[in-house]
């Protein structure tokens, strides 16, 4: 079905525009889309689209790097074997995954836990610390978690174990009492570090150890592991995270996806086969059909078997894994959708639609921020889903961009027994005698926020952001098509470009399935492919009648071996 969008055009200064086509020969649409990045220097912008391995930065910038790599550099000389705790998510995993393997590469000894996700909840716990000492561990290392586990690494200590955190969640009041904190949020805001990802953070923990180790001599009798192989692992993570696909996030990915493309992981080859993925992988391949299974054992059960199926060698296992990830996602969209089902009709209970939507029922929490986020885009309204687990209620909250979720969880932290998360989403846990008094203080700081970037309640709607007008002829140039290509990977930071056009001829309009619209713009003697999933009868009637401004994004696709663009229309208006 048609959704009403707004159109909002961003349109970069013309002299920007101009003094990329004259000094750098961009084509004028990539010109338009580089300058819309911030990419006004010919030879920034020629960088950004031919990035270099060499380009990732010195990671000992990181505050406490040196610290991490000395207390991991002793263990691994007294070989004793390191804990890692990893958050369960795909990128907590991953995360861990990296670790562990590139350790176990160089020689060391690790011993691994997750928490799970209902018996533990999100977060670095104190009581799983023991098993830890019962292992024999002195050094633990946290992934993707631990910034605002202050309690439980200074228990940590009292139980004489010393705790390198790497996190990439805001940073709390206080930093835990660790003997290293790694974090790209200790780093100044724009620095190539600062929106990395956990398993981000954990590949440049990696990074600067192998070039620690190096310039003591370790490698001198030992192969020197090649990191870029650790690429498919931090890119699967960096996607699922939606985290901004610039600086250091947009190397990962570039490379990573080549690497996932062709890896030789035998777990990751085996996702990809019950994933029904047999080419190029790109983020939209990672979000939904990779991530997915990989996240579905930690929201229904136990992360081991995901974290498992990462670092198996064992091909038969990892099919093995494969498959049972496999059925629990198929159990996950089962019970999401039930979920989905009974919060909506929760909504029609309501009087009106508040600032931000607080709602709490008998669910399981690995779903709540799954359907939090489809709540809120339906809604257009921050949604938090909560679940009472013993004496507490946990919930997850997805918002929208308007509004910073993690900022109006601090401005409403009074009634919370502890929160975390970033601008798009976090978590929270709360008396369930509070959830009164947080969903009216959580509504009151949505409005605070929006009146603060003069917005009320009333302007709130979706939106689209154009970049361009175009024409059919320029999007199909060869100049323009060989870097355009190199413009993504596209994402949060580096969004898919959603391009204007009008006055061309519908050809062919048709529906698939009933509800997919597929048509060929022709213009001035070229022709382009077009397909609008879920756009049903009403878009096939507006095109039909002529006279429309279609709003799309330029994409490539590939069919029996040949790859060619088309375009995936996002929305469609009469002129």
């Amino acid at each position: 079905m048609l959704k009403v969008w707004r159109w909002i055009f961003r349109l970069p200064p013309p002299e920007a525009v101009e003094v990329l086509r004259r000094e750098g020969g961009f084509p004028r649409l990539l010109a338009v889309l580089l300058a819309n990045r911030g990419l006004t220097d010919p030879s920034e912008a020629w960088a950004f689209l031919h990035p270099r391995l060499t380009d990732f930065a010195d990671p000992f910038e990181i505050p406490d790097m040196v610290e991490a790599v000395k207390l991991l550099s002793q263990e691994i000389e007294a070989g004793r074997p390191i804990g890692l705790y990893g958050d369960y998510d795909a990128d907590g995993l991953c995360g861990t995954a990296l670790l562990h393997t590139f350790l176990r590469e160089i020689g060391a000894r690790t011993t691994v836990l997750f928490p799970h996700r209902e018996r533990d909840g999100y977060g670095f716990h104190a009581h799983l610390l023991p098993f830890f000492r019962e292992q024999g561990v002195r050094l633990v290392v946290t992934v993707d978690c631990g910034i605002a586990a202050a309690e439980a690494v200074a228990e940590a200590r009292r139980l004489g174990l010393s705790v390198i955190v790497t996190d990439h969640h805001e940073l709390p009041s206080r930093l835990p009492p660790a003997e290293a904190v790694v974090t790209g949020k200790r780093t100044p805001r724009g620095s190539p570090f600062y929106d990395l990802s956990g398993a981000g953070m954990a590949l440049a923990l990696v990074r600067a150890l192998r070039k620690y180790l190096y310039e003591r001599g370790f490698f001198n009798q030992r192969p020197i592991p090649n990191l870029r192989r650790y690429l498919d692992l931090a890119a699967l993570a960096t996607v699922a995270d939606l985290v901004p696909l610039y600086g250091e996030n947009r190397l990962i990915v570039f490379f990573g996806l080549q690497e996932l493309s062709q890896t030789e992981r035998p777990g990751l080859k085996a996702l990809k086969e019950v994933a029904g993925l047999n080419g190029a992988v790109g983020p939209e391949e990672v979000s939904f059909r990779l991530a997915p299974r990989l996240n579905a054992a930690g929201r229904l059960g136990e992360a081991t078997p995901a974290f498992e199926l990462l670092v198996t060698e064992d091909p038969t296992r990892a099919r093995e894994l494969a498959r049972e990830l496999n059925r629990l996602n198929g159990e996950r969209q089962r019970v999401e959708e039930e979920v989905l089902r009974e919060a909506r009709e929760r909504l029609l209970a309501l009087p009106e639609i508040p600032p931000a939507v607080v709602l709490s029922g008998d669910w399981p929490l690995g779903v709540l921020g799954l359907v939090a986020g489809k709540l809120a885009e339906e809604l257009y309204r921050p949604v938090v889903l909560l679940t009472r687990k013993g004496e507490i209620l946990k919930g997850s909250g997805r918002s929208i961009p308007e509004v910073d979720l993690y900022e109006a969880f601090c401005r409403a932290g009074k009634h919370l027994l502890s929160f975390g998360g970033h601008p798009a989403a976090g978590g929270v846990k709360l008396s369930p005698e509070k959830k009164k008094d947080f969903a009216q203080a959580l509504g009151a700081a949505v409005r605070e926020i929006l009146a603060e970037k003069g917005l009320r309640l009333s302007d709130l709607s979706p939106w689209l952001e154009l970049e361009a007008t175009a024409r059919v002829g320029e999007l199909l140039e060869p100049d323009f098509l060989e870097a355009f290509e190199r413009l993504g990977p596209f994402g949060p930071g580096n969004p898919e470009p959603v391009l204007a056009l009008s006055n061309f001829e519908v050809r062919g309009a048709r529906l698939l399935a009933e509800k997919h619209l597929r048509f060929t713009l022709w213009q001035e003697g070229a022709g382009l492919s077009a397909v609008g999933f879920n756009l049903g009868e009403k878009a096939l009637s507006l095109v039909e009648e002529g006279g429309v401004w279609v709003a799309a994004s330029p994409v490539f696709s590939e069919f029996q071996g040949r790859r060619y663009l088309e375009l995936r229309i996002k929305d469609l208006k009469r002129r």
